[in-house]
């Protein structure tokens, strides 16, 4: 028996899911699920609800059973593709998991799942969540993806219980484009960040030249391309900086950036590609500033966690990043797509003084500590799960 076909099993012993209230949560990986829901899935259990997680298998599927305590079933689906026809039958897939389980809620995170998931849900009469962490790619695009991207919104969200998103640009443009009705939708601050876990006590002090962090995915769209030639512009007369990059390549996304590219980069003078973490927070320890240079984000949980460790953070002037940086005050924004105005800001950042860096980490920590705690969105997953089951 395969690991994964093992892991198939846990928790498919027929009526153990009527014994209580099922919850489900399905997303594009069970990565997604494990670093950005756990705290809600912890949630759930403690109160009282047996807990689904629907996803394709990765290294990650077991810990959703394991450290979290809930249960995982396997979803297939084609993460590179943007065939609808195709993604049908994740329709379907899903469709038999909410007859079978007959949850209480299914929550859906990911561009695909709040779509088809969404679908999935209203032929099985079954309460849709959906959280729009971002209108992803296909909304920094023109042409007949967007068009196609928008019409399978018009169609699912309408039929959801309720709608978050996770900045006030997506809100508007969700509501003004017809794409969801204005009273199935809620503003959330992202993921939220776990102010115990990030601190800035954890913090040590570097010796050497400035230390720059981007953590993330590999994706051009997130402005990696822009921001290693800016690295290589600010180091062309010897080394002024250091930059890491820390998270996953070769994901499937059309924006995916090889690892044959990274470690091509990683060859360069002050760039060093780390790979994938699963204790971020030593990684942030370690630096001095955190770049996202993103083209649109939702809300960037590198820069909420980043926040939270005080550090000062560099991103670009777009919808998702700018919510959380105030210019000058907690860090510095700059045009995206652009590699010259990212250096002018990386440059201006290695050119204050220590004590100035330290005060926008602190005006960052304040910031998030206000307005990003997670609990805040556990309580609101919490509440729109309790009306849904009330209204099942």
């Amino acid at each position: 028996m395969t690991r994964q076909t093992s892991l198939q099993h846990i928790g498919e012993s027929g009526h153990e899911y009527y014994a209580m209230k099922t919850v489900t949560l399905s997303a594009n990986t069970s990565w997604y699920l494990f670093n950005f829901r756990a705290s809600t899935i912890r949630r759930l259990i403690r109160d009282g609800y047996h807990v689904v997680c629907l996803s394709p298998f990765d290294n990650y599927s077991d810990k959703l059973v394991h450290q979290l305590g809930a249960k995982w079933l396997p979803l297939p689906m084609d993460n590179m593709g943007n065939n609808p026809a195709k993604d049908l039958s994740l329709v379907f897939r899903l469709w038999r998991y909410y007859q079978r389980l007959q949850p209480v809620a299914a929550l859906h995170f990911t561009i695909k799942n709040n779509i088809y998931g969404t679908w999935a849900a209203k032929l099985a009469r079954v309460p849709a969540v959906n959280n729009i962490s971002g209108l992803g790619t296909a909304f920094i695009r023109s042409g007949m993806v967007l068009a196609i991207v928008r019409l399978l919104y018009k169609s699912s969200q309408p039929l959801a219980f309720r709608v978050f998103c996770q900045n006030q640009e997506d809100f508007s443009q969700l509501v003004n484009s017809r794409l969801v009705a204005r009273g199935r939708l809620e503003l959330l601050p992202g993921s939220g960040v776990d102010l115990v876990r990030f601190h800035p006590s954890l913090r040590r002090e570097q010796i050497g030249p400035l230390r720059f962090l981007y953590a993330g995915r590999m994706l051009r769209d997130k402005g990696i391309n822009e921001l290693i030639d800016a690295v290589n512009a600010i180091n062309a007369n010897g080394l002024q900086c250091k930059l890491w990059l820390c998270g996953f390549s070769d994901v499937e996304n059309v924006s995916s950036i090889s690892q044959r590219t990274l470690a091509c980069w990683s060859k360069t003078p002050g760039i060093e590609w780390l790979g994938p973490s699963d204790s971020i927070e030593e990684i942030y320890s370690q630096v001095d500033c955190v770049v996202l240079p993103s083209y649109r984000e939702g809300m960037p949980k590198s820069l909420l966690e980043a926040g939270a460790m005080g550090l000062p953070v560099i991103t670009t002037n777009v919808p998702g990043c700018r919510s959380v940086v105030e210019d000058g005050v907690n860090g510095l924004l700059c045009e995206a797509r652009n590699s010259s105005a990212l250096r002018q800001a990386m440059q201006r950042m290695l050119e204050m003084t220590r004590e100035e860096r330290q005060n926008m980490g602190k005006e960052g920590r304040l910031l998030i500590a206000r307005k990003y705690d997670e609990q805040r969105v556990v309580e609101a997953t919490i509440d729109a799960v309790a009306a849904a089951a009330s209204a099942h």
